[in-house]
């Protein structure tokens, strides 16, 4: 076949497709393929033809021998491109973008409009592929080639917001370069906006900042796309928010940052990093009240706010409120592994730990302590750490571990010698063990190396106070002490408690002992022995008003099997005050604190008693007399009750069962009297006479026997 043969077949092959005759076209093609079988053309219409013919495979096989041929020419690379968009065929995936690509590097130096529609194609596609890093390059590269072009600047503006539109959904899955890249679009998509300020601008600014947030590492970018947006919208809350809650995890909160958080609060009472930037300020003010409430009414509406509940258990721990300091520890320790692993949540992890197992040895019992060793050995490099080994030695003291406690304080002695806390470790452990000289001495040496810790000066009060009468009595021990500590911690409710024993027991001033013992209580409401001192003083001091305000303070507050100081003594208060209904309901919730108390029951028996309720005064009495067997009271009142009931030989055996024991008892021997002059008239009743003459003689014997056995006692042993 010639060559003009070969271009007439050709011909034909096209005219054949314009007139959608695929076969006729394949025919003529494979007639050119005989003569010239690397024809480019004839490849190319073999590719169209089959395609048409819906042979995915054998169109693709012709395409790619085509490009093969003529790598640079457009018409076989535009064929695969249509045909992978058209089928989903099973290279389309893998053969695609590199079709894409061809075809970029063909149309770029011929067709521009043609190359930008490819271009957005192939960033389709590797959007769809979550290729981040390629959306972001090659929409770089639309938009540097449309600058050039000379587009508009509303143009450039949608298409840089496209590109954040693109990569802003999966921010957590990019790299450094793609972040940039990123944050590259923002800026200039606010920069080009037409309308400004605007809805549509400010949330595109609020776009931004939310991807920045995403990044630690962006702090000088986020602070300043903040402040960009407070100046453009200073009414907007949002960018004051995220610059506040960053300032607060990032523990920047400069005076700026203070100022931008009172900002807000004035803006909104409720905002949640405005209260928590609020709160901060007041912990490092030392107003700890101001901060307790402020952050933690913040974090009720920025509860994933860790530097929030840390500095809120902070707070707690310096009021001395460790139960609440561990809540708030858990809940930051939560918050942290949430987010994973990364340098700052690390950081932030450890500081809760020690935070949250100084807490829990502030509350001594052994579980607590138990879980303060678990804490601290979760803490990275602990061992090595002085003060965290101070807390695990305090931890094993509490918990009666003294030989661990001891060679951990015996290590840090030779190894620190110089740290106060050392010292006062020493000096605890020697007050354990009642050695109150040697923890004298090693309080003093802590104290001189600072003497500023209320603590410190507190336990060497405690070991004056416990090492005898004279340095309790001696103004310049423990007196001293106590009332330093108290100075350097207003909040230190055990030591207000102290000064409250020395006023009441050594200087016996009622009033003063009594203010102090309040001031405990007020620091501390679970102190039940300050609650209960205070409450006495004031019923000595008969100002019942008072006592009855500290009781139903507590009792209101108290959870149920709780508080029984406060249910016990406001029972007493109503039954004395004959309140007997009130009485009965406050000494039957005491009884759920401590069902074993006989105290308790025989008052609760008293309560029942005075209401004319026999029968359940009777099963108090009885319960009481169970618990204590030596109560002579208690079984008097089981016999009382039971003469009153009509029940005389119960009572009787129960009145000689008093007399057995204290048989110069009156009470019990005028009930044995009465008890058997009632037996005598139901004898006479029953025309009984002998019966009742035994009766009235054993009552008269009972009636006379008090004062004449008591005389004939005293006679015999001023004889003897």
């Amino acid at each position: 076949m010639s060559s003009k043969e070969v271009k007439t077949a050709l011909k034909s092959a096209r005219d054949a497709i314009r007139n959608k005759e695929y076969k006729e076209a394949l025919k003529h093609c494979k007639t050119v393929l005989k003569q010239e079988k690397n024809n480019y053309n004839a490849w190319v219409f073999i590719g169209v033809a089959a395609a048409e013919l819906e042979q995915p495979d054998q169109a693709q096989s012709a395409y790619k021998k085509a490009a093969e041929l003529e790598p640079d020419q457009l018409l076989a690379w535009q064929g695969l491109a249509n045909l992978y968009e058209k089928y989903n065929h099973i290279n389309a995936k893998d053969d695609l973008p590199g079709v894409y690509q061809k075809l970029l590097d063909l149309y770029e130096s011929v067709d521009k409009q043609k190359w930008c529609d490819v271009c957005k194609k192939l960033v389709d596609l590797y959007y769809q592929e979550k290729k981040h890093l390629e959306v972001a390059r090659t929409w770089h590269k639309l938009i540097k080639t449309r600058q050039e072009q000379g587009a508009e600047n509303e143009e450039l503006h949608q298409l840089w917001r496209k590109l954040t539109q693109f990569l802003a959904e999966s921010t957590e899955d990019q790299n450094n370069e793609t972040q940039q890249l990123l944050f590259t679009a923002f800026e200039n998509a606010l920069g080009l906006s037409d309308k400004i300020p605007s809805e549509d601008h400010q949330v595109l600014y609020r776009h931004f900042i939310q991807s920045l947030s995403k990044f630690p590492h962006e702090s000088a970018r986020l602070k300043k796309a903040c402040e960009g947006m407070i100046n453009i919208y200073p009414t907007v809350q949002y960018p004051l928010e995220v610059l506040c809650l960053h300032l607060i995890e990032s523990g920047n909160l400069t005076d700026e940052g203070q100022q931008y958080c009172c900002r807000l609060v004035e803006m909104d009472s409720k905002s949640g990093p405005g209260l928590i930037g609020l709160g901060i300020k007041a912990l490092q003010d030392k107003k700890y009240e101001d901060a307790v409430r402020n952050l933690t009414e913040g974090l009720k509406e920025s509860p994933v706010c860790t530097s929030g509940w840390y500095h809120l258990a902070e707070a707690q721990v310096k009021m001395h409120r460790p139960k609440e300091a561990v809540l708030s520890c858990s809940q930051a320790l939560k918050i942290v592994d949430n987010l994973g692993a990364s340098g700052n949540s690390l950081y932030q992890r450890n500081l809760c730990l020690h935070l949250k197992a100084e807490a829990l040895i502030k509350l001594s019992d052994y579980d607590s302590s138990e879980e303060a060793i678990r804490t601290l050995d979760q803490i990275s490099d602990a061992d090595n750490i002085p003060g965290l080994l101070v807390l695990k030695s305090l931890a094993y003291r509490n918990k009666g571990s003294f030989d661990e406690a001891a060679k951990i304080m015996e290590d840090l002695l030779s190894s620190y010698p110089d740290l106060a806390e050392v010292h006062a470790l020493e000096a605890l452990i020697h007050f354990t063990k009642k050695d109150y000289l040697q923890a004298e001495k090693c309080f003093q040496r802590a104290l001189e190396k600072d003497t500023e810790v209320a603590e410190y000066h507190y336990q060497l009060g405690l070991t004056y106070w416990f090492m005898g009468e004279e340095t309790r009595k001696d103004k310049t021990k423990a007196l001293t002490h106590f009332l330093k500590a108290a100075r350097l911690d207003t909040y230190m409710g055990k030591v207000f408690c102290y000064l409250g024993h020395y006023y009441r027991d050594v200087v016996g001033d009622k009033n003063r002992a009594r203010g102090c013992y309040r001031k405990a209580f007020e620091l501390d409401d679970t102190d039940a022995e300050s609650g209960a001192a205070a409450v006495d003083l004031s019923v000595e001091l008969e100002d019942m008003e008072m006592a009855l305000a500290i009781l139903t303070t507590v009792t209101q507050k108290a959870s149920a099997g709780t508080a029984k100081w406060a249910w016990l003594r406001r029972g007493l208060y109503y039954l004395k005050a004959g309140q007997h209904s009130q009485a009965v309901a406050d000494l039957q919730a005491a009884l759920r604190a401590d069902p074993k108390d006989f105290n308790c029951w025989e008052s609760l028996g008293e309560a029942y008693l005075s209401r004319g309720g026999y029968t359940t005064a009777l099963k108090s009495f009885t319960k009481a007399s169970e618990l204590n067997p030596e109560s002579i009271y208690s079984v008097f009142k089981v016999a009382a009750i039971q003469q009153i009931l009509g029940k005389y030989k119960e009572a009787v055996a129960q009145y000689q069962m008093i007399i057995k024991k204290k048989e110069d008892y009156v009470p019990a021997l005028k009930g044995l009297g009465e008890c058997h002059l009632m037996m005598a008239k139901a004898a006479l009743v029953d025309y009984l006479d002998g019966k009742a003459v035994d009766y009235i003689e054993k009552a008269l014997e009972y009636f006379t026997w008090s004062p004449s056995r008591s005389e004939r006692r005293k006679t015999s042993i001023k004889e003897k």
